[in-house]
């Protein structure tokens, strides 16, 4: 259903993977940031759900173009460069978000964004810095940062979808990201899964990672949350081709 499109931050060559709406000419864009893994199969797969819903979705590269990581690479390994140092990691999200903006297909007034593990702290991060926002979605991702949200800034609605088994996410990360959104004054919502661990859709885990693994109903019921709120921040799919 989708393809690839090449872009850049500055000299480094990306390459995100985009799929246009079903049935629609224009539609409301849906930015997605993938795990440590990048642009996987599953990844692309849920970008084609997306469209398949009546939104133009497009998922960006962090790492540069045809970067795969994988084992014996570690996630801690390749996050790093980006964790460390969140301005050089907002630039590149920026880029991807200025990519999907380009395609003809989306409605740039109406753009939301989602991530997984790595890509949940990445939406986060770009909610924080004042991107064109609707709304982002983070499954599983980290919750804290070294730049908080001030005042005034951020645009978006969030929705934290947060396994209640996360030892790498523990609650006490739930409270301070809860702090940090009141003082703010943010519009935001954290929803627990029980009995869920780190990468509880499936998305990041590889073999057997006893702090992380798919739980199918959290998995099931948190896309289901995701709809339901893009539903709410994204009115009105389609354009020139609906009815």
């Amino acid at each position: 259903m989708g393809h690839f499109i090449p872009y850049a931050d500055g000299e480094q060559l990306l390459e995100g993977y985009f799929a246009p709406p079903q049935n629609r000419d224009i539609a409301p864009g849906i930015l997605i940031a993938p795990t440590w893994l990048s642009i996987t199969e599953s990844m692309q797969q849920r970008v084609d759900r997306l469209a398949a819903l009546g939104y133009a979705a497009f998922v960006l590269d962090v790492f540069g173009a045809g970067v795969r990581p994988a084992p014996p690479q570690t996630p801690q390994t390749i996050v790093q460069p980006f964790m460390s140092d969140r301005h050089h990691f907002r630039t590149r999200l920026k880029a991807g978000l200025e990519a999907l903006q380009q395609q003809p297909e989306c409605n740039t007034s109406q753009i939301a964004a989602m991530g997984y593990c790595f890509g949940g702290c990445a939406v986060l991060e770009l909610a924080r810095s004042g991107a064109p926002l609707q709304g982002v979605v983070s499954f599983h991702g980290e919750l804290d940062t070294p730049l908080p949200a001030q005042p005034g800034v951020m645009q978006a609605k969030i929705l934290v979808l947060h396994g209640d088994a996360d030892p790498i996410v523990p609650f006490e990360k739930l409270i301070g990201f809860r702090e940090e959104m009141r003082s703010v004054n943010a519009n935001w919502e954290v929803d627990i899964y029980s009995d869920a661990k780190h990468s509880f859709t499936g998305e990041g885990a590889i073999g057997t990672m006893p702090e992380a693994g798919l739980n199918p109903q959290a998995e099931a019921r948190s896309w289901q949350r995701m709809v339901n709120f893009f539903e709410e921040v994204l009115p009105g799919r389609g354009g020139k081709g609906q009815q």
